[in-house]
């Protein structure tokens, strides 16, 4: 038991001390549960982290005992014993006969009563839960709920903090990648802000049919980044896409497995991978690189594919003339069912009506925007006067 509010001080103090002189997160946590232990004479203390998005123990830190009845348990069992929705500490007076704990240590449930824990929150996707066991039963006085609230929110400071470091780091990471991509890109002029042009398009189909921002976001880079495989590919192929050889078809369709391959090295960028190989995959099946269909296409895919191509359509290649909007809504309609999945056609169009400022230069006027629309909506589909070239590249 905690004798005084000197030994109370005098273990927050040294957290709070570890924290902000920027000592490793780990050291910090330890630090924290073996306080804990020495401070309230406790048989062990446990400090876990979960990350609630990917339903995972991401980590684990312990001082004293190794009660292997606790500290073995999986997520689900943890979150039965300390409910995340728990409004006060948990306290489970004698363990030895509490059926929320698995008995995979029979040693262990002699030698450990009373155990005491309480949920922590982080910042999402992450939260904490810290628990304390003892050899003998035991209920907490005032001071010692204190200190052990203290200390579980310190380590949840000193969590949030490497978090947010780590968070900016990435972003510094993925801006330096995109920044690169941007840069391989204006090396050839008949490519140029097509990237930038489809992330934006991604970004608002998304939100067009309300994905979560942190998708919409995802769609964003993944735009960005999504013909990053062309970077080994010369002037001479992209310079006249719409009249290319087999043999060169063949290698410019190699992008997308050459871009997918070179994310995935960088971690932080993992979660763009699958947009990125499959975005010219087409839901009948008869897309590349893998042939997917429906469903097995990752949405943020089937996103993709509809803005670059209605991208590519508007603003036209070497080799390839621009079409008009009225133009590329009969496109966006004959290729619904077949390379495009109809949903996310639909978004897409809605969206550029809703935000003609995205076309760029390529902004219609308020008519054409309205026909653009219509065109698309209407079951009776006119013939196109400028048939696009419907190549994949």
């Amino acid at each position: 038991m905690i004798s005084s509010y000197h030994q109370y001080f005098k273990a927050f103090a040294n957290v709070s001390k570890a924290i902000h002189s920027g000592m490793e997160t780990e050291e910090i946590l330890g630090r924290i549960v073996s306080s804990i232990t020495e401070a309230m004479a406790a048989t062990g203390c446990i400090y876990w982290i979960i990350n609630r998005e990917a339903e995972c123990i991401e980590h684990k830190v312990s001082s004293g005992f190794d009660y292997r009845s606790l500290s073995g348990v999986d997520l689900p069992t943890l979150q039965t014993i300390f409910p995340a929705d728990a409004d006060s500490m948990v306290f489970i007076e004698d363990a030895r006969y509490d059926e929320r704990l698995p008995d995979l240590e029979r040693l262990g449930k002699r030698r450990v009563v009373t155990v005491i824990g309480m949920p922590v929150e982080i910042v999402p996707p992450y939260a904490g839960v810290l628990a304390v066991y003892f050899g003998m039963k035991r209920e907490l006085n005032s001071t010692e709920v204190e200190f052990l609230t203290a200390l579980g929110e310190q380590g949840a400071i000193a969590l949030h903090k490497a978090l947010r470091y780590d968070e900016c780091l990435l972003d510094t990471f993925r801006q330096t990648v995109e920044g690169l991509a941007m840069a391989l890109e204006a090396k050839h002029p008949e490519t140029h802000g097509h990237s930038l042009n489809v992330a934006r398009l991604a970004r608002i189909t998304a939100q067009k049919m309300e994905l979560p921002e942190k998708q919409a976001r995802a769609l964003y880079q993944a735009g960005l980044l999504h013909d990053i495989g062309k970077i080994g590919t010369g002037r001479e192929i992209l310079g006249r896409l719409g009249r290319l050889s087999a043999k060169e078809m063949d290698l410019i369709r190699m992008h997308p497995v050459v871009g997918a391959n070179i994310l995935r090295p960088l971690v932080f960028l993992e979660h763009l991978i699958p947009m990125v190989r499959h975005h010219h995959e087409h839901v009948d099946g008869s897309g590349y690189p893998d042939g997917l269909t429906g469903a097995a296409i990752p949405l943020g895919a089937r996103i993709l594919a509809v803005c670059d191509a209605f991208e590519t359509m508007i603003a036209g290649r070497a080799g390839i003339r621009p079409i008009s909007l009225e133009d590329a809504a009969i496109q966006l309609k004959t290729g619904s069912g077949t390379r495009f999945d109809p949903q996310v056609a639909t978004a897409l169009v809605a969206a550029v009506r809703e935000n003609p400022a995205i076309l760029s230069c390529h902004m219609g006027s308020e008519e054409e925007l309205e026909r653009f629309e219509m065109l698309f909506r209407d079951n009776r589909m006119p013939e196109s006067t400028a048939p696009w070239c419907t190549a994949s590249f």
